[in-house]
């Protein structure tokens, strides 16, 4: 389907790196906010030589810039999100839209009327942003039990009781993710809510749980292998001690902008090939409903 209808690669690209481009803007203008304050005098020069020394005098810059940072920090998270879900929202609702009706056409399935349900989209995105709480709510208990158990005296026993932690919602936030990502396709197939449609992607799951595994599995195998190779072709580029700094610039450029092609390749071949799952089960149910109506009996 990517290679058959090139423009979707290019609706892909366009929200995507304009949310990139988007992020990259207020993370400009939040250094330029704070670089008054990072500004090291001659007398607060760090010490890079002295371990001890360049982490003392690190600490006493940022320490008293935490508030700062912090007020920082939250500004450009609630701006990031807000990005994120409105460009979010019309990219992938406007894909979404486009594969599922190919898909339908392809395999004669009636979709719900056309309609931009803006609304039903902008809400599973904006989920979406607020889910990454899970992760914030697993470091933060994981530090308070640390706290409550006294491994603030062992740094190895803090550090596991926090990665636990860490690692227990992080698989959580990971199948809640899967499901609101999923959530879309039953938007456009059926013309669902937002909420009916997260129900229903969770009965998705369920009932083709080992084919959807399948399918992320491949595609992060192929993922990761593309970011390997690239990432080996930038340190072959990076050994190159012959080359100009501006070619080895350009090239290291270049490459970056290789992955996040590919990489936007799978991720939409990731969603045709869950919309085509989804298509196919709507064309199976369409088949078995004209079976009965046909027969007049039930189907075993």
């Amino acid at each position: 389907m990517v290679r058959a209808a090139p423009a979707l690669l290019g609706m892909e690209m366009l929200w995507r790196w304009s949310f990139g481009l988007g992020l990259l803007a207020l993370t400009v203008v939040a250094y330029a906010h704070l670089r008054p304050a990072l500004m090291v005098s001659d007398g607060e020069a760090l010490n890079l030589q002295d371990p001890a020394a360049f982490a003392e005098s690190a600490s006493n810059l940022i320490v008293p810039m935490l508030p700062l940072l912090a007020k920082t920090a939250a500004q450009v998270f609630c701006a990031a999100a807000v990005l994120w879900a409105g460009i979010s929202a019309l990219g992938r609702g406007v894909i979404t839209r486009t594969v599922v009706g190919r898909l339908g056409k392809e395999q004669g399935v009636t979709i719900v009327p056309d309609a931009p349900r803006w609304a039903s989209f902008a809400m599973l995105q904006s989920a979406r942003v607020v889910m990454l709480l899970i992760l914030v709510i697993g470091y933060l208990g994981g530090a308070f039990l640390s706290a409550l158990v006294g491994g603030g005296q062992n740094v190895f026993a803090t550090a596991l009781i926090i990665f636990s932690s860490l690692a227990v919602s992080s698989i959580v936030w990971s199948y809640v993710n899967w499901v609101l990502s999923l959530a879309p396709l039953f938007v456009v197939r059926d013309g669902m809510s937002a909420l009916n449609a997260t129900v229903e992607a969770v009965d998705f799951i369920r009932r083709h749980r080992s084919q959807l595994r399948t399918i992320a599995l491949r595609n992060s195998s192929l993922r990761g292998v593309a970011a390997v190779l690239i990432t080996l072709a930038g340190v072959v580029t990076a050994a190159l001690s012959g080359l100009p700094a501006w070619i080895t610039t350009v090239l290291l450029t270049l490459e970056t902008l290789a992955y996040l092609v590919v990489s936007d390749v799978f991720l939409l071949a990731r969603l045709a090939a869950y919309a085509s799952v989804a298509v196919s089960e709507r064309a199976a149910g369409a088949e078995l409903a004209g079976v009965v109506d046909h027969s007049g009996k039930g189907v075993c």
